[in-house]
């Protein structure tokens, strides 16, 4: 019989690949390796018995016995923590790694895949958990198993997280601080965000003392670097109605980072634009208060379940657009300023980022058949969450009727192409809205929709379609209008 081959030896310092969490069968690349952007395959199957193979029973099933938990046991998902040493790169990989972004002290690669330096030494690979918080991820993983890490303030280095369990433990204040904005748990004084306006709304929120109020910039601040010191929900309980802190994160994420989710194709300038109107007109004011952070957070979730809101401004970007403007053109046409695509100023316009959708902004932006323009903005709307009604053939005046689930509001939006700053808008006498016209433009479900909406006030008129400039890159918009009927 030949001896067995001895078992090759494993490079020192390489990560372990035994280590718990899923598996993420990508490759680890790095500058000066072939680069494989998305990478993860699924899991191979369980591994079968070979046919004609019978198992062995001799061993005993366990039996399995089934409890009722209590009620009012909760259940939370624990991880637990690996040695950080675990998760150290070899020195070789981490020579090949760019610099650190001057910012955030993160190593990024071309491939998506993110490292950071650690204070105490040693070079780590990072992933998000299902929290959305950062840990020290194997690079043969999907979800990190390892400790949760944090920027060390000042500098490009990271190191392992305090723990999150209760940090609103050292927010209490002293007596001589207590205000009409101040509430007890458990016998510590916790200042609140105000409740202006809603002095009895049931959920106050408590905050870090070391912040004096949020304005959208601070509060995306803090949930994007230090979640874990965002305002924290309290609610009084019967029979005492004492007050009882929630250990929920309130946000799981920023609030740009909210609009990114349901509205992927904006642009990130867009969609930071809506998430600061948004927080605006949530809290009426440019500073967090306790109803606003609720109101939110109901917004957040209608968006999950699809449920009607009662706030439909809140929950769809186009409520939130102001009527733009039209100024005197030739004879008696009007035109249309186009607001910048990147002004971060205030919401004036939805821009959608081309890059998003390639494919399909190749074919669009080399044909100018009438008919391709409303296809794409169909498509367009129809992957950022809206219900369009089927598009007619007809080539003139290009438009499309559409609506989104949780609200009432239809819209009718007029396509453009535009090259330059102007939407040239020609005169009523040569207009597509001729009554008799409208079922062949935009077909008898789209008009009889637009009729009922008109009939209850809920009828917003829109232009879009795309932007060519030579002082901006190319985009897709969308603008509010006036009833150009009138």
């Amino acid at each position: 019989m030949r001896p067995k081959p001895p078992s090759r030896p494993k490079a020192p310092g390489l990560p372990n690949e035994n280590a718990p969490g899923r598996r993420d069968t990508g490759p680890d690349s790095v500058p000066g390796r072939p680069i494989t952007p998305h990478g993860h395959q699924p899991d191979p199957p369980p591994r079968q018995p070979l046919p004609g193979h019978t198992q062995t029973t001799d061993a005993q099933a366990p039996v399995v016995e089934i409890f009722n938990l209590p009620a009012e046991m909760h259940i939370s998902r624990v991880i637990t923590d690996h040695p950080i040493s675990n998760y150290y790169l070899p020195p070789a990989m981490v020579d090949r790694l760019p610099a650190p972004d001057p910012q955030t002290g993160v190593r990024s690669i071309v491939s998506g895949r993110q490292y950071v330096d650690l204070a105490d030494g040693g070079t780590v690979l990072l992933g998000n958990d299902w929290q959305g918080q950062l840990r020290a991820r194997q690079p043969s993983e999907l979800t990190p198993s390892g400790p949760r890490l944090e920027r060390v303030e000042g500098t490009l280095t990271w190191r392992v997280a305090q723990p999150l369990s209760e940090p609103w433990k050292n927010w209490g204040i002293g007596p001589q601080q207590a205000s009409i904005e101040v509430i007890t748990a458990e016998g510590v004084h916790y200042q609140t965000l105000p409740r202006r306006g809603a002095p009895e709304h049931p959920i106050a929120y408590i905050k870090n003392p070391a912040h004096p109020g949020y304005d959208f910039d601070l509060l995306e601040a803090v949930l994007r670097h230090h979640p874990e010191q965002q305002p924290r929900g309290a609610i009084q309980v019967p029979p005492a109605h004492h007050w009882q802190i929630d250990p929920t994160l309130p946000f799981d994420k920023t609030l740009t980072e909210y609009v990114g989710t349901y509205f992927a194709d904006l642009s990130q300038v867009a969609q930071q634009n809506v998430a600061r109107q948004q927080f605006a007109l949530a809290n009426g004011s440019d500073t967090a208060n306790g109803a606003g952070l609720t109101t939110l957070r109901q917004v957040f979730n209608d968006w999950k379940t699809l449920n009607a809101t009662p706030r439909p401004e809140l929950a769809d970007p186009l409520l939130m657009l102001p009527v733009m403007p039209t100024v005197a053109g030739n004879g008696t046409s009007r035109i249309l300023e186009l607001p910048a695509p990147d002004d971060q100023a205030s919401l004036q316009r939805l821009t959608f980022d081309p890059q998003k959708f390639r494919q399909d902004w190749s074919y669009f932006s080399t044909t100018q058949y009438p008919g391709d323009i409303k296809r794409f903005m169909e498509g367009l709307l129809t992957r950022n969450g809206y219900t369009v009604f089927e598009p007619t053939p007809a080539q003139a005046y290009p438009a499309l009727v559409f609506r989104r689930t949780g609200h009432d509001f239809v819209f009718y939006m007029t396509l453009h192409r535009i090259h330059g700053k102007r939407i040239h808008i020609p005169s009523s006498s040569d207009r597509g809205f001729a009554p008799e016209r409208l079922p062949q433009l935009i077909g008898l479900p789209a008009l009889r929709a637009v009729q009922n909406a008109e009939a209850a006030n809920t009828l917003i008129w829109l232009k879009g379609g795309s932007h060519i400039s030579a002082d901006y890159p190319s985009s897709v918009f969308i603008v509010r209008s006036d009833d150009p009927r009138h």
